[in-house]
């Protein structure tokens, strides 16, 4: 069986395989429904392997952000009469696989990452107000959704790492948890937020084989 192998490894190409990259990864999504317009990934990862133009990920993601309301109530002039404050922060975890694709042309890479993530997004909602009211509220829900990245990489700069600068579309959708937060009583109606926006990620990633000194 072994030299079977040997024998067929020139015509299937086994010698075009390369060996796995791991990676960090840290990502910035625009929204204005949210606190200073932005959220928040950070990503840790692995391929599986590198084959020609294809190359099979598997990471685990955390999400994080947080979504501010206000209300004031002035019957008179000058300071309001009565205030109350809401202060949503969410985050999760995903698991995430991604059938990466590229196109390589002297150490610089185009890519694709159609990416599927599933995993449990969590909102904490923290309401107070000026009649020392303070309501705390947790909702958790289980999210799938598909993100899509296209982007530059760079392995020239370096023999083991490479750099990689993309842009995101993130198809998470924090509303699911924020959106369903009860807070009505208090009169915060809050049910128009969809996180699901553009952003943009970098990444590095690192091959410790290739860094190994060549005896």
């Amino acid at each position: 069986m072994l030299r079977l192998v040997l024998f067929l490894s020139p015509f299937l190409g086994f010698n075009q395989f390369q060996t796995p990259e791991i990676f960090g990864e840290y990502g910035v999504f625009v929204d204005s429904d949210v606190d200073d317009n932005i959220y928040h990934r950070l990503a840790f990862g692995s391929s599986l392997f590198t084959y020609k133009f294809f190359s099979p990920e598997v990471d685990v993601s955390y999400y994080f952000g947080r979504v501010s309301n206000e209300r004031h109530i002035f019957e008179r002039p000058g300071p309001p009469d009565y205030s109350a404050y809401l202060s949503q922060y969410f985050d999760g975890f995903m698991w995430g696989f991604t059938p990466k694709l590229f196109y390589e042309h002297e150490g610089t890479r185009i890519v694709l990452l159609p990416k599927y993530s599933f995993g449990k997004i969590k909102s904490e909602g923290d309401f107070v107000d000026t009649e020392f009211l303070e309501l705390e509220k947790i909702k958790t829900e289980k999210v799938y959704f598909w993100s899509f990245a296209l982007g530059i990489e760079e392995t020239k700069w370096s023999n083991a790492a490479v750099y990689g600068f993309y842009l995101t579309y993130s198809g998470l959708n924090a509303g699911k948890v924020l959106n369903t937060a009860d807070f009505e009583e208090q009169q915060f109606n809050i049910s128009r937020i969809n996180t699901k926006t553009i952003g943009f990620c970098f990444r590095i990633s690192y091959d410790f084989q290739k860094n190994e000194p060549s005896i």
